[in-house]
């Protein structure tokens, strides 16, 4: 394991957590969950837009728009090459290698710009905002989303009980303190008005087994490097813990809750 623990890069050096993590909310949560048609609906494009999403991970936000016929540029940014290779991969999609705090774009290039649920990995996120304020066009839109505080903390409070167990803990890296409780007054003053736009909702597993594939998905958040030494052991523990309250509980299932907001602001 790095001195430093876990990082952003060794995160999403490939996709295969956060895929866990999509299927996981595909899958289990209690009501239907569509945050790309959550988004999608407070753009309001018409399908001449240019459009950025920053952080764009694999992309399939903006293949779905375009797979929608949409006909405007489309720019997925991240700073991780192997996410802007995904993105590279989807045919209308313009990939670019950059941390949001300094976008290569010019004043007012987009009609709409997009931060889905990254906000919270950004060292200085006021900084951020306000480049995706200077990169629309005045009238353009910008809709940034965030978890709420204390999502899927259930589950992720047995991973960090177990991770802390070896001296491993979250590091600064991998999250700050922006959550639905703080982004909006954010929003309004780099923006001068926010629009908060509210879902709450939960996990909700039936079994053992995708429940040890969503921990396991959460490992890096709560301190457990991909390298660690003690990686197979906190997942044993883990996996036993889990085990052992679904034995106790015949016939429940483990809920967790979790929710978003998505903040609308028009750049005047």
């Amino acid at each position: 394991m790095s001195a430093s623990g876990p990082t952003l890069s060794s995160e999403y050096a490939s996709a295969t957590a956060l895929q866990i993590r999509i299927d996981a909310h595909d899958h289990h949560s209690e009501h239907p969950d569509d945050p790309t048609g959550a988004v999608l609906s407070l753009l309001e494009l018409t399908g001449t837009e240019n459009l950025a999403d920053i952080g764009c991970g694999d992309a399939r936000f903006l293949a779905q728009i375009i797979t929608g016929g949409h006909r405007g540029r489309v720019v997925g940014v991240d700073t991780s090459p192997a996410m802007v290779a995904a993105a590279a991969a989807i045919p209308g999609v313009d990939a670019t290698l950059a941390d949001a705090e300094h976008l290569p774009f010019a004043d007012e290039e987009f009609d709409r710009t997009t931060a889905r649920h990254m906000l919270y990995h950004v060292p200085h996120p006021d900084v951020a905002l306000r480049e995706f304020r200077r990169i629309t066009r005045p009238g353009g839109h910008v809709v940034v989303t965030v978890n709420h505080p204390g999502t899927c903390a259930h589950t992720r409070e047995l991973v960090a009980r177990h991770a802390r167990r070896y001296g491993l803990d979250p590091v600064e890296e991998m999250a700050n303190s922006v959550t639905s409780s703080t982004l909006p007054d954010m929003m309004d003053s780099v923006f001068g008005n926010a629009s908060v736009h509210r879902f709450d909702n939960a996990l909700v597993f039936a079994s053992p087994a995708p429940l040890l594939r969503f921990a396991e998905a959460l490992f890096s958040f709560c301190g457990v490097d991909p390298d660690s030494p003690h990686r197979a052991e906190i997942r044993a523990a883990v996996s036993a813990e889990i085990n052992t309250w679904f034995a106790a509980h015949p016939g429940q299932a483990w809920r967790d809750p979790k929710g978003y907001i998505a903040v609308v602001a028009t750049v005047n």
